[in-house]
């Protein structure tokens, strides 16, 4: 049909109908080996056009569409995204390396935690991060202290994120409500990393303070943020997981108790780090954990060794 209306449209002269280059490699690409060509579709089999007919939507997705809209298991991408997702999101868009500060952030850590155990310093009679907190020196302390800002940062970041997305979709109050709980989280972590353990109450008050908003926030999160495409549930798994074993194991003074601690601040690094990436943060970088979280971990640096030093009767000591 295509050909008659081309004749006619041409007065009468022979001319194969045009083909666009995609054509060309759709039929290439799909095993056809009677490709257009200038002088028409061939006379044998059932032609390219058939075929591309046929197979227009497999092809579409390998020539046209995105590569990464053939989506892995989604057990695997939820792991990715949890995990490593804002990093492979910078660098698929192609961003120096300098932008990712949870990169910073991650390797602090990893670096708190092998100095802690493994650096000389004497393990505590209560084996856990806070027990250890108040024995290391300060520069080993500022990397955790650093850790702590960088979450406050993200925290707050998400508060505001989530009040926006909230609010645009008609649920004011809510988002309120969910960012309230989400500063809540924010400054209980600050707040017990500038109290030490020595002052027992109000520590405690704020640990488990921050637990339960958390706890909340991340389930809120689920309910509400799943359906962005790069929001992942895999954060909130390993929180539960971790939340689960501080509870089981609280009163049991051991290398287990700290490990089932370090599960939950990783859990929270790896949720603030989905929040950064399913709301599209690009200002956490490098410099700005350096500088501004920098800042803000010397302040809890200093609050903390003041309270242990000049506010609490004795330290080193816990319940």
């Amino acid at each position: 049909a295509d050909f008659v209306r081309t004749r006619a449209a041409t007065g009468g002269r022979d001319r194969p109908p045009r083909h666009s280059p995609r054509d060309a490699m759709v039929a290439t690409r799909s095993g056809v080996d009677t490709a257009m060509s200038p002088d028409g579709p061939s006379t044998s089999g059932p032609g390219p056009v058939a075929s591309m007919s046929r197979t227009d939507s497999r092809l579409e997705s390998l020539l046209v569409r995105d590569p990464f809209a053939r989506r892995p298991p989604r057990a695997i991408a939820c792991v990715v995204r949890g995990t490593v997702g804002e990093c492979a999101g910078h660098r698929a868009d192609k961003l120096p390396l300098w932008r990712s500060g949870m990169l910073l952030v991650v390797a602090e850590y990893v670096a708190f935690v092998a100095l802690s155990l493994w650096g000389g310093t004497p393990a505590p009679k209560n084996k856990s991060i806070c027990g250890y907190l108040e024995l290391l020196p300060d520069w080993i302390f500022f990397l955790y202290a650093h850790v702590a800002a960088a979450g406050v940062d993200c925290t707050l970041f998400q508060a505001l994120a989530v009040f926006r997305r909230e609010r645009n979709e008609g649920h004011r109050v809510f988002g309120v409500l969910r960012a309230l709980t989400l500063a809540t989280c924010a400054l209980c972590l600050a707040g017990f990393s500038a109290i030490p353990r020595c002052l027992w109450t109000a520590h405690q008050n704020a640990v488990l303070t921050w637990v339960l908003a958390t706890s909340v926030a991340m389930f809120l999160s689920f309910a509400r943020d799943r359906s962005l495409e790069r929001y992942s549930p895999f954060p909130l798994l390993a929180w539960a997981v971790g939340t689960c074993f501080c509870v089981a194991l609280y009163y049991e003074s051991s290398m287990r108790f700290y490990a089932a601690e370090a599960t939950t601040v990783v859990a929270y690094i790896l949720w603030c780090s989905n929040a950064n990436h399913a709301f599209f943060r690009a200002s956490f970088s490098v410099a700005r954990v350096a500088a501004l979280d920098g800042a803000l971990a010397l302040v809890l640096t200093g609050a903390f060794r003041y309270n242990q030093n000049r506010v609490c009767k004795v330290t080193g000591m816990w319940r």
